[in-house]
């Protein structure tokens, strides 16, 4: 019975014993555990947080390359409707010049052949002039060599008084000629000086024209 009471003092304190070890290591177990959720819960937490930071970065970055898009296109707009600007500006202008080229040449033209009409009818009033007065002259001639043949008891029928006017008649129609050979140079000569007026104009337009398409091209392509 001593023994037993003996076993049984001995016993129980070390029942108790080892349950107070069991209960203390599964208190630390438990709080193992709720320390590894709590870890996990904000490892989860921060993971969250750094995946949402990535988000607004990648959101942010998008963004910002969105509205560098837009101020490259607004830019190339401006830069594009500038140029049209210019171009606009530059085919004004070279179709001004060109106007007041046309515009000075046609004044230029009018005034030389305001001047070759005037000389023409000159040269045509001279010669008009001029044959009435080798018209008189012949009839003149005429009447003088007639009254000089017939006072010198020669007929103008005759072979020699024929040959004589008809002599008088053919020196006024070679002088008539050469009169109107030299208005015929003259007028040529002036005609000349009228085309190449209009000659000098056509070049001066065709050299203003490719100049200003060289200008046009090298400005803009």
């Amino acid at each position: 019975m001593g023994g037993i009471t003996t076993l049984a003092t001995t016993a129980l304190p070390l029942a108790n014993a080892v349950a107070d070890t069991v209960d203390r290591v599964s208190g630390t177990s438990d709080s193992a555990r709720r320390q590894q959720a709590a870890d996990e819960r904000r490892y989860a937490y921060q993971a969250e947080q750094q995946r949402l930071q990535w988000q607004r970065e990648d959101e942010l970055r998008r963004q910002d390359q969105e509205l560098q898009r837009q101020k490259e296109e607004q830019a190339r707009a401006e830069a594009e409707r500038q140029r049209s600007r210019e171009m606009d500006w530059l085919a004004q202008s070279q179709n001004l010049a060109a106007q007041q080229l046309r515009t000075g040449q046609a004044a230029t033209l009018a005034d030389k052949e305001g001047d070759a009409r005037t000389r023409l009818a000159q040269i045509s009033a001279t010669a008009q002039s001029d044959e009435r007065r080798r018209v008189d002259a012949l009839r003149r001639t005429v009447a003088r060599t007639r009254a000089t043949l017939g006072s010198n008891g020669v007929s103008a029928a005759d072979g020699s008084g024929e040959a004589i006017l008809l002599g008088v008649v053919k020196d006024s129609a070679a002088e008539r000629g050469e009169a109107e050979g030299t208005d015929r140079l003259k007028r040529e000569a002036i005609q000349q000086e009228v085309d190449s007026v209009r000659r000098r104009n056509l070049l001066e337009q065709a050299q203003l024209a490719e100049r200003q398409r060289l200008e046009f091209m090298s400005r803009f392509y």
